[in-house]
């Protein structure tokens, strides 16, 4: 009997935890919150609630790197999870679309929280923009 490949999601959030600890100190903004966020997502759908926690340590890695306030992203991704991704499973009938949606709706109401407690720059708009692209990249092709 085949066993069904499942990707190494600890493995992929550890591996994040110590990209966002390591470009910390070299003042990198390499954040992958919204590959967590799927993971989260993922955790909360297969109740797999060891996932579930380390996906929450790993958003509170990301939050002391960024300066941010703590369990801010957990608040903002199980928000997403369970108000705007039902409404746009409605909408939208691809899978692929649909993450790239919840990514996207994830990363959008990140900027959103990010602006509240700082000053408009086009720096962190292009940050934002480069982490969204790569975080596609990553959930389209690994998840």
């Amino acid at each position: 009997m085949l066993k069904k490949y499942t990707p190494p999601y600890m493995t992929i959030l550890f591996i994040i935890s110590f990209v966002n600890i390591i470009f910390s100190s070299y003042f990198i903004s390499f954040f992958l919150a919204g590959v967590v966020f799927k993971i989260l997502s993922i955790a909360i759908r297969k109740e797999y609630n060891y996932l579930f926690i380390f996906s929450i340590i790993t958003f509170l890695i990301i939050e002391n790197t960024q300066g941010l306030k703590l369990f801010s992203l957990t608040v903002i991704a199980l928000l997403v999870y369970y108000f705007i991704i039902p409404r746009i499973k409605h909408l939208f009938s691809s899978s692929i679309m649909g993450d790239i949606l919840y990514v996207f709706s994830f990363y959008i109401l990140y900027y959103i929280m990010v602006q509240v407690y700082s000053v408009f720059d086009i720096s962190i708009l292009i940050i934002f923009l480069i982490n969204f692209v790569i975080d596609l990249l990553i959930v389209g092709f690994i998840l």
